[in-house]
């Protein structure tokens, strides 16, 4: 396989591909002159060297500059599938480029009080009469917005991928869920908690061909609820973020990629909480009120 096979298998655009190439080209010619190195015999500090030459000759801001690391990284990831070539590009980051905002992070108690709180919810709810008109079967509807909740809460599921699950997806002998292939997820089989078991039983006893929510709409308002319930609920990413966060600490970095879908390490590293704690660290530096 060649480069450019390797970025379409990724899903990357011709145009984007031929932005690789170009700047490949130029980093393999810049070791060149660095004493014949090439891309399978440089350093971490060769690549540092270079990122520094580029923003310096060509007067990159940090998000250019960032571009075209990025670049080199999916360059590498070639090199390292196809070749065995170390790749010298982990855990290098620009500065100042695509700054996180500081997320509120769920313990993983605080994900089972929440999906608790939802499942007295829906169990006192009383829908109104144009709810009932709309969708007569309210126990089906508000059983799936409850399992659409602990797939995001247990298995890190994003919605996209919720949508697209079936009742086939599940072994529920097994208590496994296995999550589909997409262009920017990788495929995978996640375990199922003890308190999903039931509730999928029930859910696709008489309709196997029910959907967990029947539109992106009922995504909508379960967020609405969740934000009632729970003063620290933003969002479904946060759901997310919270999971993987705690799959990092208790599995390492490789492990948790496979877990969350990433088809990129890089992905996950981004989930490290290296990266809140730094955050945090810049907030009390630097805080103008300090």
């Amino acid at each position: 396989m060649n480069f450019e096979a390797f970025l379409q298998q990724k899903g990357i655009i011709p145009k984007t591909i031929a932005r690789h190439e170009r700047e490949i080209h130029k980093y393999t010619k810049w070791l060149e002159a660095r004493k014949d190195r090439t891309p399978h015999n440089a350093t971490k500090k060769d690549l540092l060297d270079y990122l520094k030459h580029i923003k310096e000759t060509r007067r990159l801001c940090n998000a250019t500059q960032n571009s075209i690391l990025q670049k080199i990284k999916n360059y590498y990831a070639f090199l390292a599938k196809e070749y065995g070539t170390k790749d010298i590009t982990h855990f290098i980051k620009i500065r100042g480029t695509q700054r996180k905002v500081l997320t509120t992070i769920f313990t993983p108690d605080e994900l089972d009080l929440l999906c608790d709180a939802y499942y007295y919810h829906i169990q006192e709810y009383k829908p109104s009469a144009k709810e009932i008109h709309f969708y007569p079967d309210q126990e089906t509807l508000l059983r799936g917005y409850y399992i659409a909740l602990t797939l995001m809460a247990y298995q890190a599921l994003q919605v996209k991928e919720i949508e697209n699950l079936t009742a086939s997806d599940f072994d529920l002998r097994k208590a496994t869920v296995t999550v589909a292939p997409s262009r920017k997820g990788a495929g995978r089989t996640l375990s199922l908690e003890a308190l999903q078991i039931g509730v999928l039983m029930q859910h696709f006893a008489h309709k196997e061909a029910n959907p967990i929510m029947l539109n992106r709409n009922h995504f909508e308002k379960l967020t609405l609820t969740l934000k009632k319930l729970h003063p620290k609920y933003k969002d479904f990413t946060q759901i997310r973020t919270s999971k993987i966060t705690h799959w990092l600490k208790l599995h390492g970095l490789r492990k948790t990629q496979h877990l969350a879908g990433h088809k990129n390490i890089a992905s996950t590293e981004k989930y490290l909480t290296g990266d809140f704690e730094t955050l945090q660290n810049d907030l009390d530096n630097f805080h103008p009120l300090k």
